[in-house]
């Protein structure tokens, strides 16, 4: 039993894939491997829009930004590539279901074996996305 942290401590937040990131680990290196990287890149920012987690605009940005400089020194195929950036750029938006759809086509376009667990999690997911709250008010203007 794990011991209870102290009150001021922060919480922890736990990637909501882990068998995803056992299958990255698991593939060998080269071409495989930097796909199933991207693809876990892709899933981590999204995840970001999530209702539970809800990360601020701000951070998101950053963390997008962070993640293009990142593509830039891995080698993937042109359509592959502009894939994962449709998915980099709806993890800064404000629409969970934008992003779900780009994560979806992602995964179809780079077709890699996902084990039972992994789709489960990926699925689970993608539903979270797919049902949160659309948000109807346009999000306010820096001045």
């Amino acid at each position: 039993m794990a011991p209870a942290l102290p009150s001021f401590s922060p919480t922890r937040v736990g990637f909501p894939c882990p068998a995803l990131l056992a299958a990255a680990a698991r593939a060998p290196i080269g071409g495989e491997r930097e796909a199933w990287l991207g693809v876990l890149m892709a899933t981590r920012l999204v995840a970001g829009l999530c209702p539970e987690v809800a990360l601020p605009a701000g951070t998101r940005g950053a963390r997008a930004e962070a993640a293009r400089s990142w593509l830039t020194s891995v080698t993937l195929a042109a359509k592959t590539r502009t894939a994962m950036l449709r998915c980099i750029a709806s993890s800064e938006g404000h629409s969970p279901q934008g992003a779900a759809e780009a994560l979806s086509a992602l995964l179809e376009l780079v077709a890699l074996p996902l084990d039972r667990s992994a789709r489960r999690e990926v699925g689970r997911l993608l539903e979270a996305l797919h049902s949160a709250p659309i948000a109807l008010l346009a999000p306010p203007r820096a001045p």
